[in-house]
């Protein structure tokens, strides 16, 4: 592998140059998986604050999701500026968001244009932000562990995309990365993500009481783990762009 470097004095250096994150890109039969820019934010915003969830009780840790538009761009465009900070070789965080590829979009009857309901979202070059899909990881040299999260529009829900990208996301870190484990974890009850979970070949190692995403009730806490060798594969492949280059990067 190659050692990252920057050439002095050279403006016309691209941005995924100078700051690999951005280059890297994962592509899914049906998604694009890449770290969100300022740029996205516009989407982002429109995405989260169309509705993430589906069920009688908040499935996040914290009700990020029930704030109201304006309370919500005060605290989530801060959080991703602030992932930023962890890039380098022991603590990592890439927030990748989910955009579904025009081709998909005519597929599910789309078309790319805008439904009454909303469910098309917004489109910028043909592709449309429909989720994220964090990893990170602590003590990576040590652990080789990748955590996730994520979440999707409620309208881009049932569509097989929540197992689409987790399993995107995850052939990539096994297969390009050189991630050993995976980890996630949700509460008991959540049994969307439950089997996307268990589907993909993670098991339950553990179970904890923890609060709700309102710190007012005491909810079971599941943990999940996936070791490389386990991962149930998709039958497709992901396409993988700008992956080496960010790996020396994050080495140095």
């Amino acid at each position: 592998m190659s050692r990252f470097g920057i050439r002095s004095d050279d403006s016309a250096q691209s941005l995924e140059e100078i700051w690999p994150p951005f280059g890297l890109r994962i592509d899914t039969p049906r998604l694009a998986l890449r770290v969100i820019r300022e740029t996205d934010f516009p989407d982002y915003v429109a995405a989260a604050t169309s509705g993430v969830t589906r069920t009688e009780r908040n499935p996040f840790a914290h009700a990020w999701n029930e704030k109201s538009p304006e309370e919500l761009v005060r605290a989530s465009l801060p959080w991703l500026w602030s992932s930023r900070e962890k890039i380098g070789p022991t603590s990592w965080l890439l927030m990748l968001g989910v955009f579904l590829k025009p081709e998909a979009a005519a597929d599910d009857g789309t078309d790319g244009a805008p439904a009454a309901d909303g469910a098309a979202g917004v489109v910028r070059d043909g592709e449309r932000l429909i989720g994220m899909q964090d990893c990170g990881a602590e003590h990576w040299p040590v652990l080789r562990t990748v955590t996730s999260g994520s979440w999707l529009r409620a309208d881009a829900q049932g569509n097989g995309y929540g197992r689409e990208m987790r399993a995107g996301m995850l052939l990539w870190a096994f297969d390009h990365f050189g991630a050993e484990y995976a980890a996630s974890g949700a509460y008991e009850w959540n049994e969307r993500s439950r089997r996307v979970s268990l589907g993909l070949g993670y098991q339950v190692v553990g179970r904890s009481r923890v609060p709700d995403a309102h710190a007012e009730q005491a909810q079971w806490h599941d943990d999940y783990r996936l070791p490389a060798a386990d991962l149930v594969r998709p039958d497709w492949e992901v396409q993988v762009q700008g992956s080496d280059r960010l790996r020396a990067f994050f080495d140095g």
